[in-house]
């Protein structure tokens, strides 16, 4: 389809902890998104341009290897 999917996390828990293996600490999801790109190259866009503060969207208009590639370096970067 030329439509383009969407889903909303809330990521507010993070905030205050350290994450990944940098132990990078996010104070809103602007800062989780900027930190995700930067350790674990996984693109995501805070809620706050949406009106949603404490958010991020994920975009999954693309083939599902690479989905799965993208949600498996979020858990990484989560858990470490």
């Amino acid at each position: 389809p030329g439509g383009a999917f969407y889903a909303f996390f809330d990521v507010s828990a993070y905030f205050g902890k350290p994450l990944g293996t940098s132990g990078t600490v996010v104070a809103n999801s602007s800062d989780f998104c900027t930190a995700l790109l930067e350790e674990a190259h996984v693109a995501l866009v805070s809620g706050d341009a949406f009106g949603a503060p404490g958010y991020v969207r994920l975009s999954f208009e693309t083939d599902m290897a690479t989905i799965e590639t993208g949600l498996d370096r979020l858990k990484a970067f989560l858990r470490a």
